[in-house]
């Protein structure tokens, strides 16, 4: 164990975890030091019970003010998303990605503040919150078992709009649906984002199947409008589950693509907003343009500067961008 309390340790000198990401570290190092030196095996009860104590405080406080973290299509709760700070294991992941380049510098340059910068805003505004990441990355997503972030409206109780948000590359996070949450506000909408793996391939059966779920689910609620949304490869799968995935008893509002489109896609029956980074070489830009130019009148085009990440390193210019639209949608 204690190669492991050290190389978790190395570890978060150099990310700067969470403060239960702290919390592990200096609970696993204490038991190791408690069982390694003579003598001081009241370290060892010290570290084991800082160790409970961080899992038991998740357990019980991590589910968001206004966010939480559903097991869908039943409801309910998966308990082992609530013991992991999201933030410990993304930054840890980007830091990795970043120090292998396999991200493309032009896309990434900001990449890392900027995810700080949205956890710092998330947690002001939301405290523990628990993340379908951990149970993804557990392989336990599937279209009839499937984790939801659902971020409800301030002052809100009962919505009738929501905003189904498809993730991209990578995973289901609760810090996108979040931004995306805050853009939605004006029209006082239901966000939900639902999860598949760790790929995020929506257009495929299972991501088919999940939407059609997440549809489902929202008209049990009482939901009577929706738009259809997606960031990276959630934008691809959003443009082609536009066609494919029926939705009875909702009436299908519009589509917003960030950062994110399949080009050869059939041309959408409803309004589409996209949102592209100026720079963006994932997706690149190009495409995204001539994507536009095919949609002709039913398409709204709003280039950021930036890159990939721009959801996240402009997300004021992203979240104007797609509230303006959607209010001009509602009025």
């Amino acid at each position: 164990m204690a190669p492991v309390a050290l190389c978790l340790g190395g570890l978060a000198a150099w990310v700067g975890p969470s403060v239960s990401g702290w919390g592990y570290v200096a609970g696993l190092g204490g038991l190791c030091l408690g069982l390694l030196v003579r003598g001081r095996r009241w370290l060892c009860w010290a570290g084991l019970a800082l160790l409970l104590l961080v899992v038991s405080t998740r357990l019980v406080f991590a589910r968001g003010t206004h966010l939480d973290t559903l097991h869908l299509p039943g409801g309910g709760h998966r308990w082992v998303n609530r013991v992991v700070d999201e933030q410990d294991g993304t930054l840890l992941a980007a830091h990795a990605l970043l120090l292998t380049r396999r991200l493309p510098r032009s896309d990434a340059r900001d990449f890392l503040l900027s995810l700080e910068g949205a956890f710092d805003r998330m947690d002001s505004a939301e405290g523990l919150v628990a993340t379908p990441a951990i149970a993804t990355y557990l392989g336990l997503q599937s279209a009839d078992s499937f984790d939801a972030l659902v971020v409800s409206p301030e002052g809100e109780a009962a919505p009738r709009t929501a905003v189904v948000f498809l993730h991209g590359y990578a995973g289901n996070f609760a810090v996108y649906c979040w931004e995306m949450a805050q853009a939605v506000q004006g029209i006082a909408a239901l966000t939900v984002c639902p999860s598949v793996g760790p790929a995020g391939k929506w257009w495929e059966r299972q991501g088919e199947d999940t939407l059609k779920a997440t549809y489902a689910w929202l008209a049990s609620k009482g939901i009577r409008r929706v738009y259809l949304a997606g960031l990276s490869n959630g934008g691809a799968g959003a443009s082609v589950l536009v066609h494919r995935v029926p939705h009875p008893g909702l009436e299908l509002r519009g589509l917003i693509l960030v950062s994110g489109a399949w080009t050869d896609a059939p041309i959408p029956q409803v309004p589409t907003l996209v949102v592209q980074g100026r720079t963006d070489t994932m997706m690149p830009t190009a495409s995204i343009q001539a994507y536009v130019r095919r949609l002709g009148d039913m398409a709204t085009y709003a280039e950021v500067p930036g890159g990939h990440f721009a959801f996240l390193d402009h997300h004021e210019k992203c979240r104007q961008a797609i509230s303006t639209w959607l209010r001009q949608r509602e009025k």
